[in-house]
Order: C-alpha cells, then structure tokens, then sequence
C-alpha cells in the first residue's frame, strides 16, 4: 500500500521486514538511467548492505548514453548491469527504484509486481499500491532525496563519499541545480551530503569529454527547430540514445523568448520525446500523458517531462504521422496550436 503520513524510521522497518533473511535483492532503475536513478539505486543496495546484510545487483534497461551518466559509472564504480543479462526469476524480491509499474520506462514485465517500489515521478500509477513496499513522494524533486533521508534515520556512519557524491549529483541534476522543482527537504538531503562529497570525482562527472556524434546531434537539433510564438519544437530524426533529447531540450528551452521546448526523435525504432518549460507553475508531466493518450507511455515533473511511442504502437509503421500527431498534440495542450511555425 501506499504509504503516506508515515515516518521515515516507520518506512524503514517496513523495508527491512520485507528484505529480511533474503539472499539478494534485484534493484531496476527506469530504462536509459539518468544520474537520480543510478544514484538512489547505489544508496538502496548500500542501506541493504549496511543494514540487513543483504546483496543487491543493479539493473537497467536501454543504455546508458549520456557523457555525464558513463562518468558518473565510472568515476564512482557504479556496480550495474544490463537487464537482458540477468534472470529475474533468481529474485524473490526486486525493487524499482526511480519509476514504476506499468510506466512504460522500465523493463520489468507486466505479469511481476515489484516488492519495492522508490519513486518521485508524477502520476502514482494504480498497480503501484498493490505493492507489498511503496514510498512515491511526487513533492520532492528527486529520489535521491528519499534515499539520503533513509540514510540519515538509518544512523549509518561514515556515509562512502563516492555515495554522498552521487546522491548530491543526483539531486542537481533532477532539480536543476536546486532550481526546479525543489522543496526543502531537497536543499536539507543537499546541504547534508556536501560536506561529504568527492568533488574531484564529481567535476569529472559533469564535465566530461564528449564524441563528435553529440554534437552532430546537436547541430540536427538546431537546425530542424522550429519556433511557434514562445514554443520550439525540433525533430531530430535518428539518435544513438534516448538520452540526447533531454539535452537537446534543456539547451532550446534556454533560448531567448521561449519558455517550451519539445525534442523528439527515434531510436531503435520507437519514439522518444522530451519535454521542458520555464513556467514553474505548468504541469509538464499531464502534457506528456495526453500527448501519448492510446498510442504510449509518459511521466515525469511540472518543468521537465518525457513520452515514449512503442514501435509497435506508431501508426502503420508511419513514423512521420506519429511524429505530427505528438507535435499536434502538444501545441494544443499548450495553446499555441494556431500559430503558424517559423525555422529557428
């Protein structure tokens, strides 16, 4: 069940009850990793540890694409596997950490509920109150504000700084530097792990050397904008990863006069989207679930959100018809379907 108006020492028995006497744990992150997944997902296997003597493995779905992300892998020694190398059915416990079932952003099949589900993504899907072990706290900009919480009323220690890094960097990158989104509870879990941080390590983190292909992509990017009034919207075409739209959408929603920007582009034949707005007071994420309504999957928080359309979902196989329809859809949801596109 869902658990609200509970306490954190009160959460915390509850997980421990459920982990007890367990041999190992599969924590799933959401597909394609961002650093609020990898980070909360390293501080649950690490509370297990610590705590109950338990081991987990991390797991994800997609790829990890992202230059910051592969940094972040590996400045920090991020023990993570792809899914398609593990069986699930070797755990009796697994925990989603960073999404939820049937949010269409994660590998877990549709026939597994999860013991543990972690999470701060908007909406609180139905099959996640079935689950045995559920924390969703869609007021807090990001996970690893959860998890940093769990640490402190867990009374752990000498926290590892390779830890406390991550979970800082996942709480900048989720809020946008502490400018999206945030509550105090996110500045509290922030000023809690700075002392504490690796700050060589995380420099290496989020300026990391970047491949010609990111900025090819880039540059498809701006070229393919389109601006409608106060919105701009670029169709990259092909991507090598998922992850490149929500640069691409950070850097074109930062443009002069404009406060929504809307990248879109396929990758191994599915339709990804990224969706990003300046408005504090606009709630991003129910754009990106009308924008999918019948045709695929969406979540995310009021300034940041993104959508995937299945292959198998998109209009007989017509990517361009449902590459305009997502568009469509989103200059309605917006308001600004009557006005006429311009080339940036």
């Amino acid at each position: 069940m869902l658990q609200e108006n509970i306490s954190n020492r009160d959460r915390l028995e509850k997980l421990f009850e459920i982990v007890r006497r367990k041999r190992k744990v599969l924590i799933l992150t959401h597909n394609n990793p961002d650093p609020d997944a990898l980070a909360s997902s390293l501080a649950l296997k690490y509370i297990l540890r610590t705590r109950c003597n338990v081991e987990s493995i991390i797991a994800y779905g997609g790829v990890v694409g992202r230059a910051e992300n592969k940094a972040m892998i590996k400045n920090l020694k991020i023990a993570i596997r792809p899914i398609i190398d593990i069986s699930m059915k070797n755990f009796s416990i697994i925990a989603l950490v960073d999404t939820q079932p049937d949010s269409g952003n994660n590998s877990l099949p549709k026939s597994i509920l999860p013991s543990i589900i972690i999470d701060h993504h908007h909406p609180v899907r139905a099959t996640s109150r079935k689950s045995p072990f559920v924390d969703i706290r869609t007021d807090y900009g990001s996970t690893s504000t959860i998890l940093t919480e769990y640490i402190k009323e867990s009374n752990i220690h000498g926290i590892d700084r390779n830890l406390a890094t991550a979970l800082l960097y996942g709480i900048k990158s989720d809020t946008r530097d502490l400018g999206s989104g945030t509550n105090p509870q996110d500045l509290e879990a922030f000023l809690y792990l700075y002392p504490r941080v690796n700050f060589k390590a995380l420099s290496r983190i989020e300026h990391p050397a970047l491949s010609r292909e990111h900025f090819k992509t880039f540059e498809k990017a701006i070229n393919n904008a389109v601006i409608y009034k106060d919105v701009v919207v670029s169709d990259v075409d092909r991507i090598d990863n998922p992850d490149s739209l929500a640069e691409m959408a950070d850097l074109l929603v930062r443009l002069e006069g404009i406060n929504w920007s809307l990248c879109i582009g396929t990758f191994q034949d599915d339709i990804y989207f990224s969706v990003r707005t300046i408005k504090t007071r606009e709630r991003a994420d129910r754009i990106v679930q009308k924008m999918v309504r019948k045709i695929g999957s969406a979540g995310g928080h009021n300034m940041a959100a993104a959508g995937k359309v299945d292959h198998s979902s998109i209009h007989r196989n017509d990517h361009g018809t449902t590459i305009k329809t997502l568009v469509s859809r989103f200059l309605k949801e917006i308001k600004r379907k009557d006005f006429q596109g311009k080339k940036l």
